[in-house]
């Protein structure tokens, strides 16, 4: 899998980055309307990182996959 690292807007409660809201991707804004799914990686494993996937839909009805570095902090979008 190829990424792209974008800047989120999430929805920030009482463990910082929770869920997405919206994301710029290649300067376009993609405001989300759906978590279709969500999932994580790592955690379990000590050596892995933990990582969080959101699949979206957004307003416009295109369909993306996103990913969260926890460690990072940082935002991706699979390719």
């Amino acid at each position: 899998m190829k990424f792209e690292n974008i800047e989120v807007c999430t929805r920030d409660e009482y463990k910082g980055a929770q869920e997405p809201l919206s994301f710029v991707w290649r300067g376009e804004e993609h405001p989300i309307a759906q978590i279709v799914d969500r999932w994580y990686e790592g955690g379990v494993d000590s050596t892995r990182m933990v990582l969080l996937y959101f699949r979206v839909k957004t307003i416009t009805g295109e369909t993306f996959l996103i990913r969260y570095h926890e460690f990072f902090r940082a935002w991706s979008i699979v390719l």
